[in-house]
């Protein structure tokens, strides 16, 4: 991989994105300890039940522009999350294996990392 990519760490569920980690019943994300490329395979089983972004999180090349989430400089998510959580946890950084290349972590810094694990991506219809 390019590490010179930016990623974002609120993907979809698509071939050649990577498995980022698992949302637990507690609704955070617990991170896998190195990324796992999504296969078409994967996508058909994932895509039973529950959308598979309310399962687990996908990190893939950031579209910029390409996104509905782009502001025109930035990923306005982590924004919009910060500002609900203005005073983020301080807990030790989780392990993640996108870090240096987050769109949110270049952005935000230690507090797109203290918050993202709360982060659910939401694709499709809210029932879903």
């Amino acid at each position: 991989m390019d590490h010179g990519t930016i990623r974002c760490p609120s993907a979809k569920c698509e071939e050649g994105a990577e498995l980022l980690g698992v949302v637990g019943s507690d609704g955070r994300t617990a991170y896998l300890p190195a990324g796992l490329v999504v296969d078409e395979a994967f996508v058909q089983v994932a895509a039973e039940g529950r959308t598979p972004e309310k399962r687990f999180r996908f990190a893939n090349t950031c579209a910029e522009s390409g996104c509905r989430q782009w502001t025109g400089e930035r990923c306005g998510v982590i924004d919009r999350v910060l500002a609900l959580v203005p005073d983020p946890p301080a807990e030790p950084l989780p392990k993640c294996f996108v870090r240096r290349q987050c769109r949110w972590f270049a952005q935000s810094g230690r507090a797109a990392c203290a918050v993202c694990s709360y982060v659910v991506t939401s694709v499709g219809s809210p029932e879903a």
